[in-house]
This record gives C-alpha cells, structure tokens and sequence, in this order.
C-alpha cells in the first residue's frame, strides 16, 4: 500500500491554513461603521457568514469557490456541475446563522475565454439558483493567463433574517440532539487528497467506479451522453447538495408560527465543509459534541481511505463522511425536527447530542476527536 496518505501531504496543511486565516482576521481594522448603522457588523460566532446590520433585519454574506473540484471537471471536460458547487458551498454556509438566501454573484477565471465553456456554467449557475431559490444578480469574467492555468470558479451569496433571528449557539445546553442531513458525496471538500488517491491507485476517472456505488438515500447525477455504467469520475463530481429546500423551509415554517417547534429550539446549525466534524466546535466556547448514531458512510469514502490508507481522523477532518449538515435541537422537539427533515431529505435522523465533557467532538469510532478546529 505504501505510505499512509493524508491532507497534508497532498499539499493542503488544515493546521496551517488555521493559523494562516486567525493571522488575517487579527491584522484586519475594526470596521468604519458602527453599532446602529446600517452595514455595521454583528458579532455571531462561528464564522459560517459575515453578518451586518440593516434596520429591523439583518444581511449576511458568505464567499467561496468550488477549489480543486474542479480540476477533475476540467480534465474530464464535465462542467455542468460546477455552478451547483459554487452556490451550494456558499448558501449552505448563510443557513448556519439562520440567513434565507436571496442572491448569488459569481466570479470566473479563465486563462483563455471560450463561450462554450461560459455557457455551460451559466446553464449550471441557473440551475443552482433554481435549486436555492435565490437570484443571480451578476458577476464578473477575468481572462488571466498570466495567473490561472485552468478555469477557476466562486462566487457570493446574500441573505437574510429578520432582527433578533440570528442562530448562534449561545442557548445550547447538554442533552440538546444533533440531527444529521445526508451529503449527496464528496461536496467540495478534500479534492487535493481524492486526485493524489486517484493518481496513487492507477485509476482513470471515465472507468466503472471501483466500488458498490449503491446508496439508498441519495441520487449520482449523471454526465451528458452517459454509458450505462456509473464511472469513478460521475462519482466523484456528483453536485455537492444545497440544504434551502430542508432547513431553510424549515426556519421560515418556524417564523410563521406553525407547530414543528419554536425558534429558539433551533439551537446551532453547522455545515459540514473542511475541517470535517471538528466544525461543530465553531459553534460553542466549552460545550462537546458526542456522534454515537452517525449517517451511513459513502462508498466513495470507504474507498478513498482503503486506497490511501487514510487513518479515520483524517478522514473524518477532511471530508463530510456523509453528513452534510448538522442541527442542535431541544431535545423535546428533536424527534418532530428530524421526521420534518427527512420528509425532504431521506436518511436525515438524530446522531448524538450535545455533552458537557469540555470543548471536544467524539465519535462512536475511538480514534475520532477533535478538540480543535
């Protein structure tokens, strides 16, 4: 098998890109605008979206980009998916905070234009709009051969509560549930290692998919033209799954007064991106998180960590490891939340609950903590 595989050593340090981005946030001025103006910022925890006052509402933003995803759809010339990614990573992370998002602007990269190409991620960026709900209220096309070699994509999402709607985990207490959504795959996280895999194991991405690709609770979105078999590469690429139509619906059946539960039984919301599970502790300053009921695991999975020897904590803090989203609820209401969820997204059930064993993530597996992010 040869040496053991990990994140790093694909070129991509979780530990060094931590350090870099707390080096950055401590260098930035305080902002121009202050408490009571519009545009000011609010104080939330998590990071999961920048949030700025707006009179009796409150705006949200969030930015992200689809990474090294995209050098497989590249190299396999599939790009109908891509748009997805963009929005996905991006309205997903504006949920966190309790934020309905509403508008979306992309950016693209290209060392050379095509139209083409530009066409078929204006087909997918619609696509994904439609999926969120949201508008595409433009963006901006850079031709850079001096600095892109190959199509790069992101974008920046918009959204919205209403004051005083904010999700921030302050009212967590032990016993709250965790409630899991199911991921429809890979998402766009962990690329760097699933290429360095790929490239190890000598397998070629229009191939049959070296792996049971059976699912019960999710759907491979296939490439145009498709064989009958389910290649590696429709696999790996399958559209990373945008949560508006479960949780967000969710948040504004809740403000109108229905009878799922109340607000503030809505404890914490966390998207499951890099970093893997140890994102739960964005959400609180001392309060642990116990998985002892986690979703089934991809086949993809499995077979990434088998080909690359890949020890559990990696995988679990590189990857979503089939769960996309995570929410902390009463524990009163958890049973009625999860049901609700899984009506619009099978597969969703309670993996754990909040705990009062320090700042820490465990796992039904031994060897997954985490007690950083």
């Amino acid at each position: 098998m040869g040496e053991p595989m990990d994140y790093a050593s694909s070129g991509v340090d979780i530990d060094e890109e931590s350090k870099a981005i707390s080096e950055l946030i401590d260098s930035l001025d305080p902002s121009t605008r202050k408490s009571g103006d519009f545009g000011a910022p609010v104080e939330l925890p998590g990071g999961f979206g920048g949030i700025l006052e707006f009179g009796n509402y409150r705006l949200v933003l969030a930015t992200d980009g689809v990474g090294s995803k995209l050098q497989i759809a590249n190299h396999l010339g599939q790009l109908g998916g891509v748009g997805i990614d963009c929005v996905a990573m991006n309205v997903n992370d504006l949920i966190c905070v309790g934020a309905e998002p509403i508008a979306f602007v992309d950016y693209i990269a290209v060392p050379k234009t095509d139209s083409k190409v530009h066409g078929i991620i204006g087909k997918s960026l619609s696509e994904a709009c439609k999926r969120a709900n949201i508008t595409l209220a433009g963006g901006e096309t850079a031709t850079i051969p001096g600095i892109v070699k190959e199509l790069d994509l992101s974008g920046t999402a918009l959204g919205w509560f209403p004051k005083g709607n904010e999700i921030t985990g302050n009212n967590l207490v032990e016993g709250d549930k965790l409630i899991g959504i199911p991921s429809s795959g890979l998402h766009s996280n962990g690329y760097s290692l699933v290429r360095a895999v790929v490239e190890k194991t000598g397998f070629e991405y229009t191939e049959e998919a070296p792996f049971n690709t059976h699912h019960e609770h999710r759907v491979i979105e296939r490439f145009p033209n498709f064989t009958d078999q389910l290649t590696l590469g429709e696999v790996l690429l399958n559209p990373t799954m945008i949560y508006v139509d479960s949780v967000v619906n969710l948040l504004i059946e809740v403000r109108k007064g229905n009878d799922i539960c109340k607000h503030n039984d809505i404890r914490a919301i966390a998207h499951i991106t890099g970093g893997g599970l140890s994102n739960l502790l964005r959400l609180h300053n001392s309060l642990g998180w116990e998985i002892s009921n986690p979703l089934p695991v991809h086949p993809e999975f499995s077979w990434i960590q088998n080909q690359g020897d890949i020890d559990d904590r990696e995988m679990y803090r590189t990857f979503n490891m089939g769960i996309g989203m995570i929410l902390a609820v009463s524990d009163n209401v958890a049973e009625k939340i999860s049901n609700w969820l899984a009506q619009r997204v099978p597969g969703t059930q309670i993996i754990g609950e909040v705990k009062n064993h320090g700042r820490l993530v465990t796992h039904r597996l031994d060897n997954v903590r985490f007690d950083n992010y």
